[in-house]
């Protein structure tokens, strides 16, 4: 490698029967040693190998190895695209990648099954989310803990994968055979996402104009992943469903940080699951206290550990069914600040303060989280001489009970206070000065930008785009954003009950929160459909009404007379409308059967016990 890379920026991938090369490319002088690996064995090894001139595919990283019972599998990054540079790094964003295995081996049906799921993981337009990852520099790393991290000798000299924040590194457990193999130059630490990149954002202060660029990152953990009904809460180990960091870093013209701002936003830290049944509103199952308390300490005290001190926002409902969480919730946390410090919890029932449209009342959330804003502070750097002259002290930790929609709006409200007290601080913005007031396009474009943000985190947990971003798109709620909601709504029922098994099943897969065992076949069974029942339901509405239509439009000459005429009418009609009720209900009676279930991990769902209930 040469300059301050870490790892090989560009490589081509041959195969040559049952062995991958992966070769870097160089310019000039001694050749690099190639990456082998062989697909029936699965040996590794960095060795001397002919140039590769020709045959080969040009990729940019390889993610990792997954063994299976009938022999390895490489996955290859295949194509990038630039997402933007931060702290002087080029961030690529992973367009393409590429599964290679032994094609002469006779795979066994559960081998096939479990290959079909890591290609559809690992691809960026099926379950591979949005994954970046960049060839130097420790982006898996905030800039405030990246600071620390350079500040410590024995940390400093360390290798890349010794330095990345492995919570967040989506192919920690792909990577594993190459690490261990001290092949760590091939494989970059990718994290899933998202990274958008504001530049060029103009503001006048003392008479100059300044011009600067805001980063969006957000890092998804890799613990406790997958989708939104079938991961909810927290599990044993204390992390929780849904848990992603998003930094917001303000830089100068030349591209050095001048501020970080990080906050998080997590699933309810409790033993909770609400598991798909056919049904649009799921029944919620809630764990004992005693069992949540030491789960939701873990948490805590994880988290103030990390950020020094926590502001959780609640904003689900205070009544009804998320009422009951909520409850639980305040429990847990007053038994948490009964012994140790750190973590405030601020409950907000959004939909009650809110309602459909009236979100100006966020200015009561705002007035009890400004203290404690003015408290944590952000990262900062001087503008002048690179020096540290601020660290974040807290975090703000948001969730409703998706942990998504009214958790992204208040997440983008926090960005504009953060974005505002930085140009406070550059003198650009007067105090008590607002953005959108004082900067219009620029307000216009870190909306759009922090509503990309929301509807990307969406799309990686319930399939959809988030709701209520069009208000944080536009800084209006109106009639179109309630029918985009609408949709949206309708679109995650669906994925939830029909297809999201199969997707958990590959994210569980891809980042190791399921292993496979040498010696022992994984048992995939099929799962009932209810495409037909739901068909024959169809059916016998369609011919109920046209029999309806013909009876009472006189065209049927056996209806002639009242009584044939109600016969009919019964025997026509009303018993295909009863036996398309009756199938209805039996397939809600019995909907955990007809749902896309996931089959590779059926305790997560639930861990506190079985789910079967």
């Amino acid at each position: 490698m040469t300059g301050t890379l870490d790892f090989y920026p560009a490589l081509r991938l041959q195969r040559l029967g049952s062995v991958a090369v992966v070769q870097p490319v160089w310019e000039s002088g001694e050749p690099l040693p190639a990456l082998t690996v062989d697909l029936e064995t699965g040996s590794l090894a960095a060795s001397e190998h002919p140039h590769v001139t020709s045959d080969f595919v040009p990729c940019f990283g390889v993610l990792g190895m997954l063994r299976l019972e009938g022999g390895p599998a490489l996955v290859v990054i295949t194509g990038v695209s630039a997402a933007g540079i931060v702290r002087e790094h080029l961030v690529l964003k992973v367009t393409s990648t590429k599964v290679l295995y032994d094609t002469s081996h006779k795979w066994s049906k559960s081998d096939k099954k479990l290959l079909k799921l890591l290609a559809a993981g690992v691809d960026p337009k099926q379950y591979g989310g949005s994954l970046y990852f960049s060839h130097a520099g420790d982006i898996t790393l905030t800039a405030q803990r990246a600071e620390r991290v350079a500040a410590d000798p024995q940390t400093a000299a360390a290798r890349a994968w010794q330095r990345a924040d492995l919570d967040v590194t989506w192919n920690a457990a792909l990577a594993r055979p190459l690490l261990d193999a001290g092949l760590d130059a091939y494989v970059p630490p990718v994290f899933m996402g998202f990274v958008e990149q504001l530049n060029g954002l103009d503001f006048l202060g003392g008479g100059r104009q300044v011009s600067l660029g805001v980063t969006l990152i957000a890092r998804r953990s890799r613990h406790r992943p997958g989708t939104r009904q079938w991961r909810r809460g927290a599990d044993q180990q204390s992390h929780v469903a849904n848990y992603v960091e998003t930094e917001q870093i303000v830089s100068d013209g030349e591209g050095a940080l001048l501020s970080s701002f990080v906050q998080a936003r997590g699933s309810l830290p409790l033993l909770w699951s609400q598991t798909p049944c056919l049904k649009y509103k799921i029944p919620l199952r809630l764990a004992p206290p005693s069992a949540s308390a030491p789960v939701f300490a873990g948490h805590a005290d994880r988290m103030v550990e990390v950020h020094g001190a926590v502001t959780a926002i609640n904003l689900a409902n205070q009544g009804g069914r998320e009422g009951v969480l909520s409850a639980a919730y305040v429990a847990a946390a007053d038994a948490y600040a009964a012994s140790r410090s750190g973590f405030r919890l601020v409950p907000f029932d959004f939909h009650a303060m809110c309602g459909a449209t009236n979100y100006a009342r966020l200015s009561v959330l705002w007035d009890e989280l400004a203290p404690d804003f003015e408290r944590y502070g952000a990262f900062t750097r001087d503008g002048a001489s690179g020096a540290v002259a601020g660290r974040q002290r807290g975090v703000f930790r948001t969730n409703c009970v998706d942990t998504l929609d009214r958790t992204n709006v208040v997440q983008g409200l926090l960005g504009r206070k953060a974005l505002e007290a930085t140009l406070r601080a550059l003198g650009v913005l007067a105090p008590g000065a607002a953005l959108a007031a004082a900067y219009p396009e620029a307000e216009r474009r870190f909306r759009v930008a922090w509503a990309d943000h929301g509807d990307e985190v969406s799309r990686q947990y319930a399939g959809t785009g988030a709701m209520k971003s069009a208000f944080t798109r536009t800084g209006k709620r109106d009639v179109w954003g309630l029918l985009d909601d609408g949709a949206k709504s309708l679109t995650r029922y669906y994925l939830n009950n029909f297809q999201d098994g199969a997707k958990q099943d590959a994210i569980d897969l891809v980042t190791g929160a399921f292993v496979v065992k040498t010696g022992r076949e994984v048992q995939f069974r099929s799962q009932p459909s209810p495409a037909l029942p739901l068909l024959a339901v169809l059916v016998a509405i369609v011919v109920a009404f046209q029999n309806a239509g013909r009876i009472l439009a006189g065209q049927d000459q056996a209806s002639s007379g009242a009584l044939a005429l109600l016969g009919a009418f019964v025997q026509r009609v009303v018993l295909l409308l009863i036996l398309a009720l009756g199938v209805v209900i039996f397939l809600f009676k019995n909907g955990r059967r007809f749902v896309d279930q996931p089959q590779l991990r059926k305790d997560a769902a639930r861990p506190w016990g079985s789910d079967s209930s």
